[in-house]
């Protein structure tokens, strides 16, 4: 549960967004947000990321919907859902026309789509499309199967392997292509909890089969980061990242300590809207670590790098900032506290 006396720090102390979302998430208060959703919506950085969604003119030939740079799809929408804007407001509508005109006629539907229900960006045939990969991905999950790769006989028997790939798994030629992603990526955990909303107890318990798959220590045992390579025809071969393993799911701990906070941070913002998920050991391990960092007043203060902020994918944690003026001495201990804060009201 979240603090009362905390959240009403941060809105002593806060920017315009870390104050909108602890009204509108934290104390459920949409009047008073509405107060100040003008002066969200003409923040610095929420003005710089909705330039970034708009793209309308992006390079031709070139998909903007998955990327690395700042004017992608997946990391332009996600920021500005860290800075609190949310579907159903117009600005945020309008900015993501170009991608929502164009979604159902790129190879990155499966990405668009989960972004968009991310986001709160909420349309029937947006439902639909989702509904129909939760079936997909629910069917794959059923069998419980997490031998992916072919054995190393058959991998010896491939040619003109990069050799940067020599050593690295491969997918089964029949889960890559006749399953057409329907084993869970990272992105799918970023839309799926949005069909809770249906309250449908068939629908939820298929959400909840496929966390629990991923859950396991099976699955982080057997499945490569990243998934591995595939087999895409005759010599030609291709990398399949973006798997939705927990970061450090042996040791949370270690992992945020010496491998990559910030992946691990933004991936405990999704995973937190997930009952099952919360239920895990690497869950308990992980709040217990992040409560060493509380302050006698019960604020939180992070080390700094961990909320940084830079080119790349949002998913990697690239993007973790509450939009807070760096400059301010506290911005730490805001960003840290709001962030504590939305994963306790969902505990």
């Amino acid at each position: 549960m979240f603090d009362i006396k905390v959240c009403e720090w941060l809105l002593e102390n806060g920017d315009t967004p870390v104050r909108y979302r602890v009204l509108r998430e934290l104390f459920e208060d949409k009047i008073a947000a509405k107060k100040i959703e003008n002066e969200l919506i003409n923040h610095n950085e929420v003005q710089k990321w909705l330039i970034n969604l708009r793209n309308e003119n992006p390079p031709a030939g070139w998909y903007y919907e998955h990327g690395s740079f700042d004017v992608c799809l997946e990391n332009a929408l996600p920021k500005l859902v860290q800075l609190g804007l949310h579907g159903g407001l117009q600005v945020l509508d309008k900015a993501a026309e170009f991608y929502l005109s164009r979604y159902n006629s790129t190879d990155f539907r499966w990405i668009s789509v989960n972004m968009f229900n991310y986001s709160g960006i909420i349309m029937d045939e947006l439902t639909k499309i989702a509904l129909d990969q939760l079936d997909r991905i629910n069917r794959f999950t059923q069998k419980k199967t997490y031998d992916f790769y072919i054995s190393e006989n058959e991998r010896a028997l491939l040619k003109k392997v990069p050799k940067n790939w020599k050593n690295s798994n491969f997918i089964k030629p029949e889960i890559s292509y006749a399953q057409d992603f329907d084993y869970p990526y990272i992105y799918d955990l970023l839309g799926l909890f949005r069909l809770y909303d249906l309250k449908n107890t068939t629908i939820d318990k298929k959400i909840n089969d496929i966390i629990d798959y991923i859950s396991v220590d099976e699955f982080h045992l057997k499945v490569q980061d990243c998934y591995g390579i595939l087999i895409a025809g005759k010599d030609k071969y291709y990398g399949q990242g973006w798997d939705p393993k927990y970061p450090g799911w042996f040791d949370a701990v270690n992992y945020i300590e010496n491998v990559n906070a910030p992946k691990l941070l933004f991936f405990t913002q999704i995973i937190v809207k997930y009952p099952s998920a919360v239920k895990t050991k690497w869950f308990y391990e992980l709040i217990k670590y992040l409560e060493t960092y509380k302050t006698n007043t019960g604020t939180y203060i992070f080390p700094k790098e961990w909320l940084k902020e830079t080119q790349g994918y949002a998913v990697m944690g690239h993007h973790l900032s509450f939009g807070e003026n760096r400059r301010k001495k506290n911005w730490c201990e805001i960003e840290s506290t709001i962030y504590m804060q939305l994963l306790l009201k969902n505990i």
